[in-house]
């Protein structure tokens, strides 16, 4: 990455001049990556958080479901068949990949049913159809070398290409996916009682799983077709927030959004900061992170099943 002085930093924002190399460096492209760090990171931890509510299987994340490898299918579709290339294009394929994969993974886990998806059986249908899109997708990009080298940079997943043109094409989405998922999440917070005690208090619990799935699926859409798939913030934010929440939902929600920010913004620095004049994408350091942490995450629940 390019070195910037700290008075060009100040500059940008008390005195921009639009001729000076490091300050348009400062508004045009840092500013938009790490926005679009927060805005993703939180979407992703708020995503995670509902999926685990709504399946109440704790290691559920969107990753798991299969609904990024979905949305990345959508965006390799999009490229293959439309010639699509920018971020901004790449949202609306996103979004039908992540949706039909989400739609499959509640129906055939069970979620049409009155009592709701089964755990087990969504994790199945979910790592199936994520192998299914992965496959898929591998045998596109051999039919297709300028979808390839469009797919390489993308798949590694990070906030290194984004620019304000392609934050600003996906921020009606991405917000309308915040709000969709704070309306779920205070519809869902009596579910941790179960589905029949929520019907009783007067909860349209089919609606609150429609409208969970809704928020979800422009959530990950969104972020997947503007930074890449990156794992693990779904999984591992809900659990480090758990034990703060106390069964509240709602507070689920919001420290997964605070704490799903930070980590994708420390990612995205730390891969910049790793190897002096190299850079690493925050999707390979969360997938660094990530991976010892679901280890962690399965052994416990094997224990707690013990």
């Amino acid at each position: 990455g390019r070195d910037v002085p700290l008075a060009a930093v100040v500059g940008a924002w008390t005195a921009y001049d639009p001729d000076n190399p490091d300050q348009i460096v400062v508004r045009d492209l840092r500013m938009a990556r790490a926005v679009a760090a927060l805005l993703g990171g939180a979407a992703l931890g708020l995503a995670g958080a509902l999926m685990q509510v709504m399946t109440r299987n704790p290691l559920a994340d969107p990753g798991i479901l299969g609904i990024n490898s979905g949305a990345a299918f959508g965006v390799v579709m999009g490229i293959w068949v439309l010639g699509l290339s920018a971020a901004g294009a790449l949202v609306l394929p996103a979004l039908v990949g992540a949706g039909i994969t989400a739609v499959l993974v509640l129906v055939l886990g069970g979620g049409a049913g009155r009592d709701g998806p089964d755990p087990v059986r969504m994790v199945l249908v979910g790592a199936a159809l994520s192998a299914l899109f992965l496959s898929l997708t591998w045998a596109l990009l051999i039919l297709s070398r300028q979808s390839l080298d469009i797919y390489r940079y993308w798949v590694l997943g990070g906030f290194g290409q984004v620019d304000p043109s392609n934050l600003w094409a996906v921020m009606p989405l991405l917000l309308a996916g915040f709000g969709a998922a704070f309306v779920a999440a205070f519809m869902l917070n009596p579910l941790a009682l179960g589905d029949d005690t929520a019907r009783a208090l007067g909860v349209r619990v089919g609606l609150a799983r429609f409208i969970s799935l809704v928020g979800t699926v422009l959530l990950c859409g969104t972020t997947v077709s503007l930074a890449g798939p990156i794992a693990f913030i779904g999984l591992i934010v809900p659990h480090l927030v758990r034990p703060f929440a106390r069964g509240d939902v709602r507070r689920l929600a919001f420290g997964s959004v605070v704490l799903g920010a930070a980590l994708a913004m420390t990612a995205d620095v730390l891969g910049r900061l790793i190897l002096p004049g190299q850079e690493i994408e925050a999707g390979a350091i969360m997938a660094l992170i990530g991976g010892p942490a679901l280890i962690v995450l399965v052994q416990r629940q094997r224990e707690a099943l013990v």
